[in-house]
């Protein structure tokens, strides 16, 4: 597989993440407390240390990076997880974007900044389920991305159609988040993504049974 753009993306993306890390530390003193986690209304509701606030966005992202670099090496459906190289390269790079820009918001709030972290990430999720769900039809059968259940891993069939089903509501789910964080507030906005990709995903679940079900090429007298 091909990974050089998610590799290079990435590192751009976690220098980026160093930058701004490194920049918000020496702006911090040392024993200072800072906001770790934030309730549904944006208020912080833990404190922690430095480098608990500060590191741990940069740690996922590297630990991200590997773990879309090796797994393609591992699974045993080579030839498949290598037909699923944009899929691969588009979501790891997604994700780590996505942390990148959780950093940021992390890094404005506890240098002083005015900013509401849970209603700045509400519309950013949305978008990452959209492009979560626009590759999720370009993969083929693998043990590490995509919607894994017992009938999609024995049918092709079962496969194809449950991620260009599941795809498409991984798509509306989002823009429907992102529709009622601008139309509506934070909390009815996040209630609104958990539960549309809660729903989804279970019915992605039955749809695979179904189209195992109906797969032309299984025997349908076992």
């Amino acid at each position: 597989m091909n990974l050089r753009p998610m590799l290079l993306g990435n590192a751009l993306l976690i220098a980026a993440i160093a930058g701004l890390t490194g920049w918000a530390w020496v702006q911090v003193p040392e024993g200072t407390l800072l906001p770790v986690h934030f309730g549904i209304d944006g208020t912080p509701d833990r404190q922690g240390s430095k480098a608990e606030a500060l590191l741990i966005m940069p740690a996922l992202a590297v630990l991200v990076t590997f773990i879309f670099w090796i797994t393609p090496r591992l699974d045993p459906r080579r030839a498949n997880i290598e037909a699923s190289g944009k899929f691969w390269n588009a979501i790891a790079i997604s994700v780590v974007a996505f942390l990148t820009y959780m950093q940021t918001l992390i890094v404005l709030s506890v240098t002083g900044h005015q900013v509401n972290v849970t209603d700045s990430l509400v519309p950013a999720l949305g978008l990452l389920f959209v492009v979560i769900g626009n590759y999720l039809s370009k993969t083929r059968a693998n043990w590490f991305g995509g919607i894994r259940t017992p009938w999609t891993m024995s049918s092709d069939y079962s496969w194809n159609r449950t991620h260009r089903v599941g795809g498409t509501l991984y798509i509306l789910s989002g823009f429907a988040s992102i529709a009622a964080w601008a139309l509506l507030d934070t909390k009815p906005a996040v209630i609104t993504l958990i539960a549309l990709i809660l729903g989804s995903s279970l019915l992605t679940v039955v749809l695979s049974y179904w189209f195992w079900r109906q797969d032309p090429a299984r025997s349908h007298d076992a």
